[in-house]
């Protein structure tokens, strides 16, 4: 019997992956800026979630390289909206 927390870890990696692609996609067909907070808002959680979810596995190469990812964000993030005030 699969347990429920094998669910609870599957269902996280899938809803990053999820926010990852829709981030990409709406991009990339225009609908949103690299620099919106909708944009970076699910970069960063896709990254956050990818990390719990790789670091579950014990994939140390997906959980840092992900890692760096959300820090970028978080960055772009308070580039876009400090310079703004």
């Amino acid at each position: 019997m699969v347990s429920l927390r094998k669910y609870i870890g599957e269902a996280i990696g899938w809803t990053s992956a999820l926010f990852s692609v829709t981030a990409f996609t709406l991009n990339s067909m225009g609908l949103v800026s690299s620099q919106s907070l909708e944009y970076l808002g699910m970069n960063i959680v896709g990254c956050f979630l990818m990390i719990m979810y790789a670091a579950a596995k014990k994939a140390h190469a997906s959980w840092v390289l992900n890692a760096i990812f959300l820090l970028v964000a978080v960055i772009a993030l308070v580039r876009v909206y400090v310079m703004q005030s």
